[in-house]
């Protein structure tokens, strides 16, 4: 139970510093309070986190890992610098590792970084070896299973129609309106403006994102805690949002800003109080 304790510590801090960076990369300007409470609101007191941190940590390492990767590649695209090439590849290798569908996350912001400065071709040829290597490894553990994802048992018929539950389209919106997700998060898009996504590295993000949607849309079974990667994609894209309603709110509104920060906080607390108990009910007896 200890060793079990100490990998979710780890797991939840590399994911809740990764996502910091990746917003620290993505928008240099903003004030580092505005990050923090967002990070702690829409992520430290999300119920699926926390359902992830319990019930399958390599999926929430995995998806820190993924978060480190948008934040190298972030760095790596604006400059020639090549240390953030490697920090990209490595963070890369070992999240596709540990979760092999973020493959499809990855390797697309690995072709864009590549195109845009092609002298890294030495440093991807490394990173592609290590890719094979550690794929080769995960195959002879039988680690993560990938045959729902690429056996006849994928369909898109799924996403509408289901035999045996809900259809996936009923799952896969949970993660921008759910109280299991963030329920404060669908006022964001009130604040939404197209421009938001309009530089490079952003609108690598949303490809990024719609492919993983794609994916899940068409697996024979989908729950939410698996959302996870595509929750944190939802948290970077729509922090402009954020940080608009931040520095106008304070600025303008500074009580009502405050209120709502505080009615946010409670709506999450109730939602973790809700949630958070029978996941980890089911992890300690899974354990037993």
């Amino acid at each position: 139970m200890a060793t079990s304790i100490g990998t979710i510590i780890l797991a939840s801090g590399l994911t809740l510093w990764g996502v910091d960076a990746a917003l620290r990369a993505l928008s240099p300007g903003v004030y580092t309070r505005s990050r923090y409470i967002y990070v702690a609101i829409a992520l430290g007191l999300s119920p699926a986190f926390w359902a992830t941190a319990c019930e399958t940590p390599q999926l929430l390492s995995a998806t820190g890992l993924m978060l480190w990767a948008i934040a190298f590649f972030t760095r790596g695209i604006d400059s020639a610098y090549l240390p953030w090439a490697l920090g990209f590849t490595l963070t890369s290798v070992f999240a596709v590792y540990l979760e092999p569908l973020l493959a499809f996350t990855c390797l697309p912001l690995a072709v864009l970084l590549l195109q845009e400065h092609v002298h890294w071709q030495a440093s991807a040829a490394v990173g592609f070896f290590l890719l094979g290597a550690l794929g080769w490894a995960w195959s002879q553990t039988g680690a993560v299973p990938l045959e729902q994802f690429c056996s006849a048992s994928w369909s898109l018929r799924y996403f509408f129609i289901k035999t045996d539950g809900v259809p996936n389209v009923a799952i896969l919106w949970q993660p921008i309106g759910h109280p299991f997700f963030c329920l404060p998060l669908p006022a964001l898009l009130l604040l939404f403006k197209r421009t938001d996504i309009s530089i490079y590295a952003r609108r690598a993000l949303f490809f990024s994102l719609v492919v993983l949607i794609l994916l899940f849309s068409g697996l024979p079974t989908l729950r939410p805690v698996q959302l996870l990667p595509i929750y944190a994609l939802w948290l970077l894209i729509l922090f402009p949002a954020w940080d608009r309603f931040f520095a106008y709110g304070h600025y303008f509104f500074t009580r009502l800003t405050t209120g709502l920060l505080g009615l946010a906080i409670v709506c999450q607390v109730l939602a973790l109080t809700f949630f958070i108990p029978d996941f980890c009910r089911l992890a300690y007896l899974s354990q037993d």
